[in-house]
């Protein structure tokens, strides 16, 4: 099998290699180059669909679900910000207001549902912290060095280019490493940390979640083609492609409690 093909097939969840990875490298192996688009595609749709991973129990499918949606909120929150902070992405300011505001609130009860409990037990209080303060430090320290710069006296509009680039940059990337690492935390914790919300409430949700994501896409796409504003047409089919996500997730639920 070549590199490029052992490659694509460690890209695969962990627990969909340990039931089927050694199944993969033979078909790829005897497929050649030919298997490269089937298995990207295959990459794709496991972690698009964590409730169909091998698993040893329902709890841990579920966990697995949660923290799908964890990620969609994050992922369609930062969207939203960026819509809301871009003045030629949405014209009208009272529609970037009302979008911002009604998706957050969507978006933090969907958070709210989806979000598994931590246990009540001083070991699962450390053990998440300990988790929070590992992922988190980067774009905290990030973040903090931002605020500081910018209420130290240095005006970032009237800095040199150079500099208020660098400014900007470095706080959207706080954000988006952010967004990346709080989803991290919940896979990395086990079971006795956490516990899963039951399948009923990550229906609720994930429902939820797709209505926060296909209003605001709806909304910031309708407004951005009418005035040709590209950035935002892209953050409008991002948020309607994280509907999408929301869906698939939907369907796979169907089946979580006869999962094993």
């Amino acid at each position: 099998m070549s590199v490029v093909a052992r490659g694509l097939v460690r890209l695969y969840p962990d627990a969909f290699r340990e039931r089927w990875g050694s199944m993969v490298e033979d078909e790829a192996r005897g497929a050649g180059w030919k298997s490269w688009p089937n298995l990207i595609a295959g990459i794709a749709d496991m972690w698009l669909h964590p409730a169909v991973w091998p698993a040893d129990s329902p709890a841990q499918r579920q966990r697995r679900v949660a923290t799908m949606g964890i990620t969609v909120a994050l992922a369609a929150w930062f969207l939203g910000h960026l819509a809301a902070e871009q003045a030629d992405s949405l014209p009208a300011v009272g529609v970037r207001e009302a979008v911002m505001q009604g998706c957050t609130t969507l978006l933090l009860l969907g958070i709210a549902l989806v979000a598994p409990r931590p246990r009540p037990t001083p070991g699962a209080a450390i053990t998440l912290l300990g988790w929070a303060v590992r992922r988190l430090a980067a774009p905290t320290l990030l973040g903090t060095a931002v605020v500081i710069l910018v209420h130290s006296g240095v005006d970032a509009d009237a800095s040199p280019p150079t500099l208020r680039t660098a400014v900007v940059a470095a706080w959207w990337i706080a954000l988006g490493l952010g967004a990346v690492q709080i989803p991290r935390i919940f896979t990395g914790v086990g079971a006795d940390a956490v516990v899963p919300p039951g399948t009923g409430r990550l229906r609720a949700g994930v429902w939820t979640l797709a209505g926060a994501s296909a209003t605001g896409g709806a909304t910031i796409l309708g407004v951005s083609l009418t005035g040709l504003h590209l950035l935002g047409v892209g953050i409008g089919a991002g948020l309607l492609l994280l509907t999408g996500v929301c869906a698939g997730t939907l369907r796979d639920l169907r089946d979580l409690p006869s999962a094993s």
